[in-house]
């Protein structure tokens, strides 16, 4: 009988090892192993997506744009009345715990925090000062892939069919994966998501484009969600005196662009080479990317050591 548990759990382990997933994970506060995890039918995350999340990218065992990350989870708690119980300091060691005990080098961390898991299920949520969020996390092995970064990428073009809260990162993301689906379905990797004709940003991501030397990406509101990398790139936009402006620009000048830049966690900041069958420039990453590029790694080297 011990035989077959440990064989069980070899079978586990030797599965997790090939997803790159960490063996430890974090837990309503506490480092566990995976079977110590037990999620209740009542869960608010599992019957209402009622929850919020932060993917933040490690490099050379070091966690990079952490406050960045927490700021926007604390902005986004505040929107939608969720308590997040726990302050930005504990946060922050929840996220080096993670990296530490799974000795992870090169990939990101997840968390997420859901409202609760107390009662049965109802569409009110309780006040906030009653509400005990439910939070884990995870870590996974992922080496930094350079070649596909600076290679570039396609993308194809898709309705924004998303809520007013896209400004709050939560766990409602069944229109993204919509997205995710029709892009691989027509060969693409990227989705780029319009709404009323305006460009709003990726699936997953931000989405820039580059006229007569200037950058130009959404606005930051409702229809967005608050990008940490693109922030990342409008500072080092700045540095390198790149021009750096937030408006509004339709799938038409998307197309007739001389750069579009998808910018997301771990994607950082890569080529969109064609979108729709539309040749983007000449169909290769363009001069102010390859600047960002290098910007960027200089970033990462500064915070956390090799790139890698």
């Amino acid at each position: 009988m011990q035989h077959a548990r440990n064989r069980k759990k070899d079978i586990r382990m030797n599965s997790t090892e090939k997803k790159g997933i960490g063996e430890r994970y974090l837990w309503k506060g506490v480092m566990v192993d995976e079977q110590d995890i037990h999620i209740s039918l009542q869960d608010r995350g599992y019957v209402f997506g009622d929850g919020l999340y932060e993917v933040v990218r490690v490099y050379n065992g070091k966690l990079f744009g952490l406050k960045r990350h927490l700021d926007r989870l604390f902005q986004g708690a505040e929107i939608v009345k969720f308590n997040l119980h726990y302050t930005k300091e504990e946060f922050q060691s929840f996220f080096q715990q993670l990296v530490e005990e799974n000795a992870l080098h090169s990939g990101y961390v997840y968390m997420q925090l859901t409202r609760g898991d107390d009662g049965v299920r109802n569409h009110l949520f309780p006040a906030c000062r009653e509400q005990m969020p439910v939070l884990s996390g995870f870590a996974v092995h992922t080496p930094r892939n350079v070649e596909k970064i600076k290679a570039g990428t396609t993308a194809i073009s898709v309705e924004d069919i998303r809520w007013k809260y896209c400004h709050v990162k939560t766990l409602n993301l069944i229109p993204n994966c919509m997205a995710r689906y029709e892009a691989k379905k027509r060969g693409a990797a990227k989705a780029i998501l319009v709404k009323d004709g305006i460009v709003t940003e990726e699936k997953s991501g931000s989405i820039l484009i580059v006229q007569n030397g200037c950058i130009l990406t959404h606005v930051e509101n409702e229809d967005i969600l608050p990008s940490t990398t693109k922030k990342i790139l409008e500072a080092l936009s700045e540095q390198e005196q790149i021009p750096f402006r937030e408006d509004t620009f339709t799938l038409e000048e998307l197309y007739a662009a001389d750069e579009v830049i998808v910018a997301d966690t771990n994607t950082e900041c890569c080529a969109v080479l064609q979108v729709d069958g539309h040749l983007i420039g000449d169909g290769n990453p363009g001069p102010i990317l390859k600047k960002l590029q290098k910007a960027y790694e200089a970033a990462i080297i500064a915070e956390c050591g090799r790139a890698e």
